[in-house]
């Protein structure tokens, strides 16, 4: 054990030392979430193509120059008919407001017609809604008939959703991209630099057992994504406005797990690269479309169907989910039983194929 740990200890002063290392594992995935702070940041005050399902009772010239007004501000005005399913469509997050013109709307801009009130419920965490609440305001204030009274208001509403915002939805996925792009290229490559060097050679040869050099290595990298993890998970809460509410115990305990995934893939990668530019080449051939297809940067339900379905059962995907329940939802572990499972065994497969796989020459 001693030997471990001072291998350990100098594999972590290597990485220090490296500052493009460093970079790469710490200050470039921070640039990402910064980043994406920035798009989320744009897309809450622009409010621009925020779905809106529309159900107009009134079906007049009123309701419909309104729709074509708010159509004109940026708004998606999606036609429906039943408030219940549009509800429904809100709370599953497809859509961001009901709005709901009622009969009688237009005789309400008119001197002494009845008063009536324009509905605008608005999911609890959709972006943009002063924006909208504004087009909204605006177009009703324009088409009312000078003079008359203002019996036409607006009632605002909220509709509880199950789902997160753009922060919570982005932050936990760039997390652990960041770990994956470090440990399976980073292991690739120094494996395959190890093969070129020939010093995979010299430690079979040598009294050191090669399990002592490699559980150093792993150790050093479950170190430095402990590190990374809290790292990115830090500043995304400050720059992305998340709180981090999950017990940093469960959260530490999927770190490990989900880099053993990683590490083990970085050694099937680096298994089958001869030099460390294939294995830089191969490794992001493999983190880019894990990434891509686990909704780290596209969300799963914008994928196709098939695509959709398949992706669910890579190992990033769960571990997305996973992460995100226990930092951001408060969470625990045990209430992710099937995906504890699909990653456990995504470990178990990982961790067989990369020793199959493992070659010193």
């Amino acid at each position: 054990m001693p030997v471990v740990l001072h291998l350990t200890a100098a594999n972590l002063k290597m990485t220090v030392r490296n500052r493009q290392a460093l970079f790469w594992a710490l200050a470039f995935p921070m640039m990402f979430v910064g980043f994406f702070a920035l798009i989320g940041s744009f897309a809450e005050s622009s409010g621009a193509g925020a779905g809106v399902a529309a159900i107009d009772r009134a079906q007049d010239d009123f309701s419909r120059r309104l729709i074509e007004t708010l159509e004109g501000a940026g708004l998606e005005i999606h036609t429906r008919s039943d408030e219940a399913a549009a509800r429904a469509e809100i709370a599953g997050g497809d859509l961001d407001y009901l709005l709901i013109i009622p009969a009688g709307a237009a005789s309400a801009l008119r001197e002494g017609g009845g008063g009536a009130e324009i509905l605008l419920a608005q999911a609890g965490g959709a972006s943009g809604a002063a924006a909208a609440e504004t087009a909204l305001a605006l177009a009703l204030t324009e088409m009312r008939m000078a003079g008359a009274p203002p019996r036409l208001s607006l009632k605002r509403e909220t509709v509880d959703t199950p789902g997160f915002d753009f922060g919570a939805a982005m932050l936990p996925g760039l997390a652990l991209w960041g770990l994956m792009s470090n440990s399976v290229i980073g292991v690739a490559v120094a494996l395959a630099n190890y093969r070129e060097k020939k010093i995979l050679r010299r430690i079979k040869a040598s009294p050191m057992r090669a399990r002592t050099f490699f559980a150093a290595q792993i150790l050093s990298y479950m170190a430095v994504s402990l590190v990374q993890a809290a790292m990115i998970l830090g500043f995304g809460s400050l720059v992305m406005g998340e709180r981090i509410s999950g017990g940093l115990l469960s959260i530490g305990v999927m770190v490990v797990i989900c880099n053993a995934v990683f590490l083990n893939l970085g050694y099937i990668v680096g298994a089958f690269s001869k030099t460390a530019s294939a294995a830089s080449g191969l490794g992001n051939l493999v983190v880019l479309p894990l990434a891509l297809f686990s909704g780290v940067f596209i969300p799963t339900g914008l994928l196709p169907d098939l695509i959709g379905d398949v992706a669910r059962w890579l190992p990033l995907f769960p571990m997305v989910e996973v992460l995100r329940g226990v930092a951001l939802g408060s969470e625990p572990l045990a209430a992710f039983g099937a995906e504890l499972a699909l990653i456990v065994a995504w470990l178990a497969l990982t961790a067989l194929a990369a020793v199959v796989s493992f070659k010193f020459e």
